[in-house]
């Protein structure tokens, strides 16, 4: 018995000292993400850099792929060309080459949002016209789940994002969270080749109004109010990458933001800016906190 447990004690020795990992095989996959969605994406440089700086920072290889490129857009193919995503979910839903890119793209994840708060509440709630008219219930699961199919039918996994909101309209908050829970509750009870697929449900609109309460609005939000900071940014990426890959974003020890001007255009002084200590210790925590006690 003894000789046997030195032979294994030898053989175990022998492959860690080979590189061998034993019961913590790393992922080597190439993974592809797909960003559907309007400017809450792509406004001065979107999530791109900081999500896919998340996961080369744990060794993984997730490539986001963007709608917009204006300016260009470095991190893969283009579709703005196909006309700028409209706003309302039917309107994407009768689009024939979404649903092409979708089913050609070899995307493994697709992101999208249900859009703007005014196409989900009921027109009894008082929102800027602005913030476009109300779609009946029936009408934005329909356009979700003929979205839905294709993306399962592509063999990619749908991902449903609670898109963050101007501040100015707290009040709508959980109306608007509610929707989506019902919206991801039908997407998963959706019959698709004889089988019910699980859709991520990523929630934004949380982490960006608790960010702002703790930082600030003026800290939070770009000049225009609605679309976020580099730390914003940042927060939303760290979103992305614990919800698609399901590691524990305290884990990673990526901080970096990327500084634009109203222009997009990069500051050169401001190339290596980086989220304190502090601000990236929170919003990983807070990021945690809503993964780990999601419903499953």
């Amino acid at each position: 018995m003894a000789t046997m447990n030195h032979s294994i004690k030898v053989t175990l020795l022998g492959l860690l000292l080979a590189g061998v990992s034993i019961g913590y095989g790393q992922d080597t996959n190439s993974y592809r993400v797909l960003f559907l969605g309007n400017s809450e994406y792509y406004s001065r440089g979107g999530v791109y850099s900081p999500f896919e700086g998340f996961c080369h920072a744990a060794g993984l290889d997730y490539q986001a792929v963007s709608q917009w490129n204006r300016p260009p857009n470095p991190l893969d193919i283009e579709f703005l060309d196909f006309g700028r995503i409209p706003t309302n979910l039917p309107d994407i839903a009768a689009d024939s080459e979404i649903h092409a890119l979708i089913r050609n793209g070899d995307f493994d994840f697709v992101i999208l949002a249900a859009k703007r708060p005014g196409h989900l509440l009921p027109e009894s709630v008082e929102l800027p016209e602005r913030l476009g008219r109300y779609i009946s219930y029936s009408r934005n699961i329909a356009a979700l789940g003929a979205i839905h199919k294709t993306i399962v039918e592509s063999e990619a996994q749908t991902v449903l994002y609670i898109q963050p909101e101007w501040h100015m309209f707290l009040d709508t908050r959980f109306p608007i969270v509610q929707v989506y829970q019902r919206l991801h509750t039908d997407l998963e009870a959706m019959e698709i080749e004889g089988k019910l697929h699980s859709v991520i449900l990523v929630p934004g609109l949380y982490l960006w109004e608790d960010a702002a309460k703790k930082y600030g609005v003026d800290d939070w939000y770009a000049e225009d109010g609605l679309h976020g900071s580099a730390l914003a940014r940042y927060a939303s990426a760290c979103m992305f990458y614990t919800y698609l890959t399901g590691n524990d974003p305290r884990e990673n020890d990526f901080k970096k933001l990327t500084v634009l001007t109203r222009e997009w255009e990069i500051i050169p002084e401001k190339i290596d800016v980086y989220a304190t200590d502090e601000q990236a210790e929170w919003i990983k925590d807070q990021v945690w906190l809503y993964y780990s006690t999601r419903a499953k």
